[in-house]
């Protein structure tokens, strides 16, 4: 086993340190608490290391876009897929007046914004997203997150990183 000669001083709450134990529980050959972090640490880097991107998929409220669409551009993003979509949530669609009528629309329409991002940027990128695209309302919208194994460049063939630019 390699020696260990570095300490590192850990201030964790409670509810932390009871999730590492109850994950360290179902582990065979972790001994020890710190022995959990270490895995857990090293496991978290080489999920980093191994999914260097991620799809940004926000859904957001039409008139938002352009303000969103600057804010994201001054951040680095280099391309954003935009596509109208219907859709609810919550708010099971909404009440609209035409002509003096009043109907209810079920499906309420939206922006659907995909995103390919480094992981060196995707959170800079979520906290815009919902700090731009956010009314307090119900309706602003959600983020979805998930990591992407490949990306290629069909022009060029360049790949992962190098294509999302």
């Amino acid at each position: 086993m390699e020696k260990l000669d570095q300490r590192i001083q850990l201030v964790a709450s409670s509810e932390f340190s009871k999730t590492v134990d109850e994950w360290r529980r179902g582990q065979s050959d972790l001994p020890s608490r710190s022995e959990a972090i270490r895995r857990l640490v090293d496991l978290g880097l080489r999920y980093e290391r191994e999914h260097p991107m991620h799809m940004i998929t926000a859904v957001i409220r039409p008139h938002k876009y352009d303000d969103l669409r600057e804010a994201l551009l001054q951040l680095g993003v280099e391309g954003i897929t935009v596509t109208q979509v219907k859709g609810f949530g919550r708010q099971r669609g909404q009440t609209e007046f035409y002509r003096g009528a009043e109907y209810t629309t079920t499906e309420v329409p939206k922006l659907r914004l995909e995103i390919a991002v480094s992981s060196a940027i995707m959170n800079q990128v979520i906290d815009t997203i919902q700090s731009v695209a956010s009314t307090g309302k119900v309706g602003d919208g959600k983020l979805f997150v998930h990591t992407l194994d490949q990306v290629v460049r069909i022009r060029t063939g360049e790949k992962d990183e190098l294509a999302i630019g």
